[in-house]
């Protein structure tokens, strides 16, 4: 009994370095040390595991069970970017309205289960969508990619409920059903940073939305098909060795190169939200994690998260290749607006969920931090 103590409380040890360390890992600048970064992917699992293991040594040793204690206490600000703990929503002051983001993969059919000459059912569910404001990544023009009678109505439907539509050469789109001006930013020449702003009026307010789409992951087919092998246990004879020597010279180099074009992109991006004024919303597909370097970056801005403001619970939003990561995020001014409620929907025919925000506009009396 003494001797599963000891492992229990090395295991307890173990276990809170490095949930501790991944919690804050992505305050490194991946400029300067990227491995830090890729720490900081994996510290909603070492959140599962630490409680896991909290209450397994219930059981066994309760000083263990303490140190997983202290080690949650010690990142528990990261840990409710995780998990916020949202059970209520404010009262709103005035009539709410809904944004929706939604990296929908050019409208391709990720479960594969449409038939030809079907209605697209990423479009049917973008016509049934209640959202006032819907930005899109990875769609160039809904008309163009769905054509075909089966889609004709799904698109008057479309058209009727948001008159007011801009499609983007690199995938960012906006479907409003208020008026809106484009910005011109002036833009890095970066291949895999994809921004759009725009003006959008609802009456006599303004707000300023920024759609971006960040640097991937960077993993060609053969990497992910790499790291599927390897989440099955499936080593094809490569052996321990030839594992780790994969995930070091396939894996890991292309995720460190991803999270150091993204710290470039969002040093840029803070740029372009200083230019327009700084009240604004920014959402997307930012292709990092909660906690991450980028998301810290614009925090510093004085954007807030709005899932950790109004969502209840952990969830993923990229959900293909065995890789499950809460990716896409909004982020507002609290000057500007003040989240109800945000939440994840499931619709499945894209290799992202939505997410979508409840939102009321601020008076300039009424802010929050």
């Amino acid at each position: 009994m003494k001797l599963i103590r000891i492992i229990a409380m090395l295991s307890a040890l173990t276990v809170a370095i490095v949930t501790v360390a991944s919690a804050y890992a992505g305050s490194v600048n991946p400029q300067s040390w990227a491995l830090p970064s890729v720490l900081a992917m994996i510290f909603p699992a070492m959140l599962l595991l630490t409680v896991i293991l909290i209450i397994v040594n219930l059981f066994i040793c309760r000083k263990a069970a303490i140190v997983g204690v202290a080690s949650l206490l010690c990142c528990l600000s990261p840990a409710l970017d995780v998990c916020p703990l949202n059970f209520s929503e404010p009262a709103a002051d005035s009539e709410p309205l809904t944004l929706l983001t939604y990296n929908v993969m050019q409208l391709t059919d990720f479960t594969g289960t449409s038939v030809s000459d079907s209605p697209n059912p990423t479009l049917r569910m973008l016509a049934s969508s209640e959202a006032d404001i819907i930005a899109l990544q990875e769609c160039y023009d809904i008309a163009s990619i769905a054509a075909g009678e089966a889609n004709r109505p799904l698109l008057d439907s479309i058209s009727r409920h948001y008159p007011y539509r801009s499609y983007g050469a690199r995938g960012q789109s906006l479907l409003s059903r208020f008026p809106f001006d484009e910005i011109i930013l002036s833009r890095p020449n970066a291949d895999d940073f994809r921004v759009r702003a725009f003006r959008i009026y609802i009456g006599t307010d303004t707000i300023t939305l920024f759609d971006v789409h960040l640097q991937s992951i960077g993993l060609t087919p053969d990497d992910k098909q790499l790291y599927r092998d390897l989440t099955r246990g499936d080593t094809q004879g490569r052996g321990i060795k030839g594992e780790i020597r994969e995930i070091r010279s396939d894996l890991i180099s292309k995720l460190t190169e991803a999270f150091r074009a993204r710290a470039l992109q969002t040093a840029a991006l803070t740029d372009m939200i200083a230019e327009t004024g700084g009240k604004c919303i920014v959402c997307g597909d930012f292709n990092d994690v909660p906690g991450c370097y980028a998301l810290r970056s614009l925090a510093a801005t004085g954007l807030r998260d709005a899932w950790r403001k109004s969502a209840l619970g952990p969830a993923i939003t990229y959900h293909a290749n065995r890789l499950y990561f809460r990716i896409d995020h909004i982020l507002y001014s609290p000057q500007l607006i003040t989240p109800l409620r945000t939440r994840r929907l499931t619709w499945p025919y894209s290799d992202h969920y939505p997410v979508e925000m409840t939102f009321t506009l601020n008076n300039p009396a009424t802010t929050q931090d």
